[in-house]
C-alpha cells in the first residue's frame, strides 16, 4: 500500500536512517549535491531528507560517532559512479574503494564529509539517489537471516555469491548478511524498520536470540524503540504514521 507521498508502506520496511554529523548543514548540502535528496531544513537547525526516490526517509544527527568502517553498510544506487565519484570529491568527500562487477555493474566505498563510510551501486535498473542495499554483519549469517525473517517476514534469497540475501518487507532496500564484519553494537549511521505493532515485534525480537536495547517508553512513541540483533547490530524500529 502507499501512503499520500505516494510512498509505499508496509510491515518490515526499512523506512529511515539516521546519519551522524558534524555540520547538519554541511552535510545535508552534500547528500543534496551528489545524490539529489529531497532536503528540509528547519528552524532548529535540524534537516530532514528523503532519497532519491522518495522512499527512505531520514535525517542528520550531531552529538553520534561516524562509522568510518565497514560495519552495516548502507549502499546508494547512482545512474554513473564515475560522475558521483566525482561529485563526491569536490563535495568534501572522499573516495575510500572502488571496483567493477560487470559492463554495467560499478561499485564504490566512499567517506562523507563527517567520515561515514557508505557504498555506491551503479545498476542499468536506474533510481539515482535511491538508498538501495544494506550489509548486515552476521556472527552466523543462517542465524541472523532466520532471525529478520521471522521477526520482519523478510524474504529469503541464497543467490548472492554464497551470502544469503534478503528484500525488505516491501521489496524496496535488498541487502545480504556478511560474516566478517564488525557489528554496529553502537549506533553510527542507524536503519529504523517500519513495523505494524510494536509490542509484537518486541516479543519476537525476544524470542528470536534478539535484545531489546531503549525500551519506546523512554522516548517518544513516535520514534520507536532500538533492538540488537543476533549479530550484535543495534537498529530502530518505528511503529506505522511515525
Amino acid at each position: 500500500m502507499e501512503n499520500a507521498k505516494n510512498r509505499t508502506s508496509g510491515n518490515g520496511k526499512i523506512c529511515y536512517v539516521e546519519i551522524p554529523a558534524t555540520d547538519i548543514n554541511e552535510s545535508a548540502a552534500f547528500y543534496q549535491a551528489v545524490f539529489g535528496w529531497t532536503v528540509n531544513v528547519n528552524s532548529d537547525g535540524t534537516a530532514c531528507f528523503d532519497d532519491g526516490i522518495n522512499e527512505v526517509s531520514g535525517t542528520w544527527v550531531l552529538g553520534r560517532k561516524a562509522c568510518d568502517e565497514a560495519g552495516l553498510l548502507i549502499s546508494i544506487m547512482v545512474d554513473s559512479a564515475v560522475e558521483t565519484l566525482k561529485s563526491i570529491t569536490a563535495h568534501g568527500g572522499k573516495v575510500v574503494k572502488q571496483w567493477t562487477m560487470g559492463s554495467d555493474e560499478q561499485l564504490a566505498w566512499f567517506n562523507d564529509p563527517a567520515g561515514n563510510l557508505f557504498g555506491i551501486y551503479q545498476h542499468p535498473g536506474g533510481g539515482n539517489g535511491k538508498i538501495c542495499y544494506v550489509e548486515i554483519p552476521a556472527h552466523e549469517s543462517e542465524q541472523s537471516a532466520n532471525f529478520y525473517k521471522a521477526v520482519f517476514n523478510w524474504p529469503l534469497r541464497e543467490d548472492n555469491h554464497g551470502n544469503i540475501a534478503f528484500d525488505d518487507g516491501v521489496g524496496v532496500v535488498s541487502g545480504m548478511w556478511v560474516t566478517g564484519a564488525i557489528p554496529s553494537a553502537e549506533p553510527g549511521p542507524l536503519i529504523y524498520i517500519l513495523v505494524n505493532d510494536i509490542p509484537t515485534a518486541s516479543e519476537k525480537i525476544v524470542l528470536n536470540g534478539g535484545k531489546i536495547v531503549q525500551p519506546d517508553d523512554i522516548f517518544p512513541k513516535a520514534n520507536g524503540l532500538l533492538f540488537s540483533d543476533p549479530g550484535g547490530n543495534v537498529l530502530g524500529m518505528k511503529p506505522f504514521g511515525s
